[in-house]
């Protein structure tokens, strides 16, 4: 292993009962400090309200975190977006889609 990167380890994830359920969220809204990175994960409503009227999108949930964890998110992100795709093909192509 390199002597300069860091040790990888398995690390257990407990999710409390209250916070099982989750939330939906179709919309959300980064903003930032020199400190932090946070985002605010919104419920858009699909019913559109009066032309002249701003679509107003109810956040129920945000979350801060350290500005050094967003390069390691947006790779997990983007390796389970792909991930799901290769799964999606695989259904299209008569698979099951596990691997």
């Amino acid at each position: 292993m390199d002597e300069g990167a860091p040790e990888k380890r398995d690390i257990g994830v407990g999710v409390p009962p209250e916070l099982e359920d989750g939330v939906y969220a179709n919309f959300a809204v980064v903003h930032h400090t020199p400190h932090e990175v946070t985002i605010d994960f919104c419920q858009l409503g699909t019913n559109p309200g009066p032309s002249n009227e701003t679509p107003l999108a109810k956040v129920v949930s945000r979350v801060h975190i350290a500005p050094t964890f967003v390069g390691p998110l947006l790779q997990a992100i983007s390796e389970n977006a792909f991930r799901r795709e290769d799964t999606i093909q695989q259904y299209e192509e008569g698979g099951t889609g596990e691997s």
